[in-house]
């Protein structure tokens, strides 16, 4: 676990989470008892458990500013693929951002495994931020399957969910 206090990803966060049509209307059944999986749509970032949001996006790393990369030390390529994941608190009519526990299976269409680590990433300041992500590599029209449990502090049942992405490379 690394400890950033830059706010070099802020400037991020449209690029990562404002993408036009994404619909973040459906919500995923509440953990009650044990919690489904739940799947992305198309173009959806954002799932709905109750008193907490999940976002999750990807992207190939070229797509990253250049000091945002340099920053967090991440190889800007359009053959490597980054997925970021956030856990947000309604409180209050806002979201806050919260730590927690993220854990990643990544597998391509053929099932291959494509290991993948996470990395918390803090942001502190006026714009306080939490993000969990990885990097693995990714071949030209690849898509990947990213099955992921998220389990914010304090909870101890985990948020399932299943998120899909198809990369380009040329």
């Amino acid at each position: 676990m690394k400890l950033i206090t830059k706010t070099a990803f802020l400037p991020l966060l449209p690029l990562l989470f404002g993408l036009p049509g994404c619909d973040s209307s459906q919500q995923a059944t509440q953990a009650t008892g044990g919690t489904p999986k739940v799947e992305f749509a198309v173009h959806e970032n954002r799932k709905d458990f109750g008193e907490y949001y999940v976002h999750v996006n990807a992207l190939t790393t070229d797509q990253l500013p250049a000091e945002v990369a340099r920053e967090y030390k991440i190889a800007r390529s359009k053959s490597k693929a980054m997925l970021n994941v956030v856990m947000t608190k309604k409180t209050e009519g806002i979201e806050k951002p919260v730590r927690g526990e993220v854990k990643v299976l990544a597998r391509n269409l053929a099932s291959q495994l494509k290991d993948m680590p996470l990395r918390e990433i803090v942001e502190q300041g006026e714009h306080e931020a939490i993000y969990y992500i990885g990097e693995l590599p990714v071949n030209h029209e690849e898509t990947i399957v990213f099955e992921i449990e998220a389990t914010p502090e304090g909870l101890t049942e985990p948020f399932l969910m299943s998120y899909k992405q198809q990369f380009f490379t040329r």
